[in-house]
């Protein structure tokens, strides 16, 4: 008979031998204040960038640096994934079926999105916790940048070092006419001289453009067009017609309907732009202290890295 002493170190040596093979099959590549990342977690992030794991493992610094580089990239969601769960931030099964349906739509239907997930050796449900990490991620960042904020005294010493930035290029608004025929396109020319309606023969003569009238363009600018285009039509007055002007695709008959000259923006005309770009240079600012300061003083530990 088999002593109850005997039975539990028994038990004992079942446990742990189910716990050592558990982790010979997903062997434990580093941990993030107790939390393991596995060699799956690693394979299963180079199927998202489309590396094939073979390719991944082979020998040579470039290969070492990828999969360090890679390693550090799920450290640093752990971490983040580690503080979202502590501010208690969630992402429930509508949010993240609303991102995987969006991506749904770039196909004609789901299962060839499906498909193409097979083909990377990804599941629908690897695919739907990967959003979910994203989403968790996304508004632990999106709450630190909300404690960004910029002053006026930013904004205008922003605006004065770098004025010329907010230069803004020459604008025309046009009516073009086409035509594949050097003569026909001199005809046209000769008859808008002559007080032919320029707007009629626009309509028959389209160019292609769509703005508010056949044949018009919205506001553009003349990079919009060949070097060899631009340099005449800089020359066309406003409410005249100019050409015709040799293209890729025949000869074009122009008329500039308006014209916005080129001029640097006003402080209070690029202050919304300004702020942005300032409030995302701090929340990255932001985002790399807490980072470095999370990495300092978490406890990582990297066991394996193929």
């Amino acid at each position: 008979m088999i002593s109850s002493k005997l039975r539990r170190e028994f038990a004992l040596l079942i446990i742990g031998s189910f716990l050592f093979l558990g982790c010979s099959r997903e062997p434990v590549v580093a941990r993030v204040n107790g939390e393991a990342i596995t060699q799956k977690d690693l394979n299963l992030l180079l199927k998202h960038a489309g590396i094939k794991e073979d390719k991944a493992q082979q020998a040579g610094d470039g290969h070492k640096a990828m999969l360090q580089e890679l390693l550090n990239q799920l450290i640093n969601e752990k971490l983040m994934l580690q503080a979202a769960r502590k501010e208690k931030i969630t992402a429930d099964k509508k949010e993240v079926m609303q991102v995987y349906n969006d991506r749904v739509k770039a196909f004609l239907k789901e299962g060839d999105y499906l498909q193409r997930l097979k083909q990377r050796g990804l599941t629908k449900d690897m695919v739907l916790k990967s959003i979910e990490k994203d989403l968790l991620v996304a508004k632990f960042k999106d709450g630190l940048a909300s404690a960004v904020s910029v002053s006026e005294e930013e904004l205008k010493g922003y605006y004065d070092n770098n004025r010329q930035g907010f230069a803004v290029a020459e604008q025309l608004r046009l009516s073009i006419i086409k035509t594949p025929d050097i003569e026909e396109a001199k005809k046209i020319k000769k008859d808008i001289d002559k007080g032919a309606s320029f707007e009629e023969m626009a309509n028959k003569y389209p160019a292609g453009h769509t703005g508010p009238g056949e044949g018009e363009t919205g506001w553009i600018t003349l990079d919009t067009f060949p070097a060899d285009m631009a340099k005449p039509i800089t020359k066309i007055k406003a409410g005249t017609a100019g050409g015709p002007i040799k293209g890729r695709e025949g000869y074009y008959i122009i008329k500039v309907l308006e014209k916005k000259e080129k001029k640097v923006q006003s402080f209070d005309e690029a202050r919304e732009n300004i702020k942005n770009i300032l409030a995302q240079q701090k929340a990255r600012d932001k985002f790399h202290a807490w980072l470095q300061d999370a990495r300092k003083n978490a406890k990582i530990e990297v066991l394996q890295n193929k």
